[in-house]
């Protein structure tokens, strides 16, 4: 997106993201992680839906040239960064003292988009399925014209099918892909429909209960093992938490406003997606090795927890500077 065309409420809510995602990879509450879980990665996929455009991308090839650039690059240099320092140092310490991890298992992971075996790049799955998500939905989204109410139902119905059929996980993340491609549709139609979300508080209101509801009586979500509990309370609480965020996000942005530091954190979303992990194993060990702190503090306090994913946060954003001032190619900037 443009510089000057940014919009104010989209970068709160990047920001109110991505620091969920610091939260999701800390044992914190269990019902505040379940919370959050039920509407976390749908909701990325709604906000890049939200930006997709045939205006500006009418041809496939210099789509995918795009996407290579903004998505890719960046994907495999920070997923090669935290590989190196998981090689070097992360599976020294900590948990992953003596693990049977070979050296060479996280590059395949990595060459896959298999999170699981990505070590401290865990996080970077969703840019290979947004990816490869997005080239099929390129070819997908022709077939719509007009019919986006119908093409949301069908694409519903074939994710119930690959949650419900395909058991075993598919490579570079086709499963998560498939599983979140209506919320990347309902994006497209929101940004074309603005009525299809109203900016109220009923808006905010039943898009929380929706989602108080999918936390409560809905099994815990992980959409990178399609862990999606009753698919029915999976939707509910994924639009609710999408409709929640959004109508938050545009309530904060017309009290306050474009702002710097919020502008600034939203454009590191990818540096904070690929490198917390690597930013939780050194704050861990400062807090152990110089600061004395016991880090079972961390797990079951909310407080903490939240405390600790803000630092990781915190601590990302001059790598962010560094790269996007010295090798702005590395973020899918030419």
């Amino acid at each position: 997106m443009a510089e000057t065309k940014r919009i104010d409420w989209v970068d709160y809510a990047k920001v109110f993201l991505i620091y969920l995602v610091t939260l999701a990879h800390i044992p914190a509450c269990k019902p505040v992680y379940d919370t959050f879980c039920t509407f976390l990665i749908p909701a990325f996929f709604f906000l890049s839906g939200y930006f997709f455009s045939y205006e500006k991308y009418p041809r496939f090839l210099p789509f995918l040239r795009k996407r290579l650039k903004t998505l890719m690059v960046p994907y495999f240099f920070l997923a090669l960064m935290a590989y190196v320092f998981w090689l070097l140092i992360g599976r020294h310490y900590g948990v992953n003292t003596g693990s049977n991890v070979q050296w060479w298992q996280p590059l395949v992971g990595i060459l896959f988009g298999n999170g699981e075996e990505m070590a401290q790049a865990v996080p970077l799955w969703f840019v290979m399925s947004l990816f490869v998500m997005e080239m099929a939905f390129w070819f997908i989204g022709r077939c719509i014209r007009g019919r986006g109410f119908v093409m949301l139902a069908v694409l519903i119905v074939v994710g119930w099918g690959n949650y419900r059929f395909v058991a075993l996980p598919l490579p570079f993340g086709i499963n998560p892909a498939v599983a979140c491609v209506p919320f990347y549709l309902f994006g497209m139609m929101v940004r074309k429909m603005p009525w299809l979300m109203p900016s109220s508080w009923l808006s905010f209101v039943l898009g929380a209960v929706a989602v108080a509801v999918a936390a409560v009586y809905n099994d815990h979500v992980t959409v990178l093992t399609s862990r999606l509990g009753y698919y029915p309370l999976f939707l509910l609480g994924a639009f609710g938490g999408i409709y929640a965020t959004v109508t938050m996000c545009r309530v904060v942005a017309a009290l306050f406003g474009g702002n710097k530091v919020v502008r600034f954190v939203a454009k590191s979303t990818l540096v904070v997606c690929g490198l917390h992990l690597v930013a939780y194993t050194l704050l861990k060990g400062v807090m152990v090795y110089v600061l004395d702190i016991d880090i079972s503090v961390l797990p079951g306090s909310s407080l903490q927890a939240m405390l600790f994913g803000l630092a990781g946060l915190l601590c990302c954003q001059p790598v962010y500077w560094a790269l996007s001032r010295w090798l702005p190619w590395t973020l899918g900037r030419w």
